[in-house]
């Protein structure tokens, strides 16, 4: 909550729209402050069941499957965005006085398409009794086929996982190439960067969606499974959804601390709220500015 708060707050604050990387970080910071938000919920429903009524449950349930999708797909997002700003630079800077449009239109279509692949939470989603405790999961109907159980896993592996690691790996290894084929002071660092984001998004998402498609393979073919088995398959869905929540957490690092320009703003935010004092914002301002007169433009890729 505090790294995407501040995301938020720095853009509120200290910062101008100018690019849709702009705009593709404050969604991906709302959707993931949005998902945190249904935490508490999910964590008493695990503890002392669900305590909050019906409605609440597709209400929870709802809410955290939207901004699971939405943050995946504006990462994928950002990754398109940094591939026609270094790779396509011409293209790029011609379509440059309408990109803020295109942005916002793009995050519109982001929320609606999530929105549309959660209905299975809101409509199927309930408040059940299970050995003397309420528990909020979603329940499918008798007449609901195993096909129709599986769309929600499929459509969760396939727009979760398999579509931005696709995006993500050509357009980051079309900019690494870029990058090396240049001479700028700074590529090795903006190499790591990219490194670390196609890392950290595989490792953090990987089990999950292993995990997930397992579970869907047997909900298609109709398998019962084994009480043992079902239990350390509830035992993986819980650390490996762990592991995926906490890229959430690592989002602002990597997608927008990275950045001088914003790690300017955000110490101006702090002194601006009474944080940090005038001259701690003057002695690190001009450290900032001083590397950034050998930065070749890492901001427009580190954000």
């Amino acid at each position: 909550m505090v790294g995407n708060g501040l995301v938020l707050l720095t853009y509120w604050f200290c910062r101008k729209i100018k690019s849709m990387t702009d705009v593709y970080l404050i969604s991906l910071a709302l959707a993931d402050l949005l998902l945190v938000l249904s935490f508490p919920f999910l964590g008493i429903n695990a503890v002392q069941g669900w305590i909050f009524g019906n409605i609440m449950c597709k209400v929870v349930q709802g809410l955290y499957s939207v901004n699971f999708f939405s943050g995946l797909l504006f990462l994928t997002c950002i990754s398109v965005d940094r591939y026609i700003e270094i790779v396509q630079a011409v293209q790029a800077h011609k379509c440059r006085h309408k990109s803020i449009y295109y942005s916002k239109l793009t995050c519109i279509v982001v929320w609606v398409f999530s929105l549309l692949l959660t209905l299975p939470q809101f409509i199927y989603s309930h408040s059940e009794s299970i050995g003397g405790f309420y528990h909020c999961k979603m329940i499918f109907p008798e007449e609901v086929t195993a096909t129709v159980k599986g769309i929600s896993n499929v459509a969760q592996i396939i727009f979760g996982f398999i579509i931005p690691s696709l995006v993500m790996v050509f357009c980051y290894s079309v900019i690494v190439k870029t990058l090396l084929s240049s001479k700028t002071l700074r590529r090795h660092k903006t190499l790591k960067v990219i490194i670390s984001l196609v890392v950290v998004f595989v490792m953090f998402q990987l089990p999950h969606s292993v995990v997930i498609f397992l579970e869907t393979a047997d909900i298609l073919q109709s398998k019962q499974m084994p009480c043992e088995v079902s239990k350390k398959k509830d035992v993986a869905l819980i650390v490996t959804s762990s592991l995926a929540f906490t890229r959430c957490c690592l989002n602002p690092i990597l997608y927008a601390f990275v950045g001088v320009t914003f790690r300017r703003d955000i110490l101006l935010l702090l002194k601006n709220l009474g944080c940090i004092s005038r001259a701690s914002t003057t002695y690190n301002g001009s450290r900032r500015l001083h590397a950034s007169s050998v930065h070749i433009d890492t901001s427009s890729f580190s954000l």
